[in-house]
């Protein structure tokens, strides 16, 4: 008889990626494996055993990594991956000095419509229409998660356009015990309260970012936002706000956590890393405010290396 496939109590869907990476000096770029599935699954496995980690992503027919050894490497045992039939998306990640960076789609038929920037602000409507399409192509969704898997004790939702996200917490809303959800500025930068809440609804926690949730932020401080999201039905709310202190809205009650001063080495994956320690550290058990805190300590960690090989090789920071 074989044996019986394990099932996680952690399950991650997200996406991961091809990014051509442009650094601030002078050098030549590099091509490299990236993803908010991976940054998840860094932040996640600083506290939680991998084997409990499951990973539900998708590639093209064209993707050039090795995902599957990278995450046997990292000690994940659970994953489901797809292949869809097109080309994967490249994106070129040119960084600035003072550590921002932009994206622009690589692919032939996105730079000729000039999508550069489609998901931020006014563009071509055909190039947004293409860009969201093809993000969707690498956006899994709740059933390409193996039925042994279900029911879960928890759920982490990277950044997905479209409808992915109302879709998978509709068919999973009795089958997770928590879920969080990293929302997409895609959808989340115009929304309202009462908007983000109706998408959202059946999600536990809402953890994101000051970016993610500007028109909120016009209308609102901060703090004001939070503890509207709470309300509106989401029972744990963090903000993230760059360097600033978190904002975590929990029972009523905000609080602000400190981030983790550290040398910024490269700052992709900071918000998903932090989703995926979150989550891992609620399903240990931990308070709302304890699970925060070792996020923070978490992202900072991973922005401390260089790319998602690296995070995936980092161990616990000391608290």
């Amino acid at each position: 008889m074989a044996p019986r496939l394990p099932s996680p109590d952690l399950i991650i869907l997200g996406q991961v990626t091809i990014d051509d990476v442009v650094p601030a000096s002078p050098a030549a770029w590099t091509r490299q494996i990236g993803g908010s599935a991976l940054y998840a699954l860094a932040g996640a496995r600083l506290w939680l055993d991998p084997v409990r980690i499951g990973l539900v992503v998708r590639t093209g027919i064209d993707y050039p990594f090795d995902t599957e050894t990278l995450l046997h490497n990292a000690g994940v045992q659970c994953v489901a991956l797809s292949v869809f039939a097109a080309p994967h998306l490249v994106e070129w990640l040119i960084y600035e000095p003072d550590g921002t960076r932009r994206s622009l789609p690589r692919n032939a038929e996105l730079l000729q419509l000039g999508a550069e920037g489609a998901l931020s602000q006014p563009a071509d409507s055909t190039a947004q229409a293409l860009l969201q399409h093809k993000l969707l192509e690498m956006a899994p969704s709740a059933a390409e998660i193996p039925a042994h898997w279900l029911p879960a004790k928890a759920l982490h939702l990277c950044p997905q356009v479209g409808e992915r996200h109302r879709d998978t917490l509709r068919a999973l809303h009795d089958q997770v015990d928590w879920i969080s959800v990293d929302p997409s500025p895609y959808y989340a930068r115009t929304a309202g309260v009462i908007e983000l809440a109706k998408r959202l609804s059946g999600a536990s926690a809402l953890l994101a970012s000051a970016q993610d949730v500007s028109a909120l932020l016009r209308e609102h401080t901060p703090r004001d936002a939070a503890l509207a999201l709470e309300r509106a039905g989401f029972a744990e709310v963090v903000i993230k706000r760059g360097g600033e202190p978190l904002l975590l809205a929990n029972g009523g009650i905000i609080r602000e956590i400190p981030t983790v001063p550290v040398e910024v080495i490269d700052p992709t994956g900071a918000g998903d890393a932090f989703g995926g320690a979150y989550a891992a550290c609620r399903l240990l058990g931990h308070a709302p405010s304890e699970a925060a805190r070792r996020a923070a300590a978490s992202s900072a960690q991973v922005v401390a290396c260089r790319g998602v090989a690296a995070a995936l090789r980092l161990e616990a920071p000391s608290l």
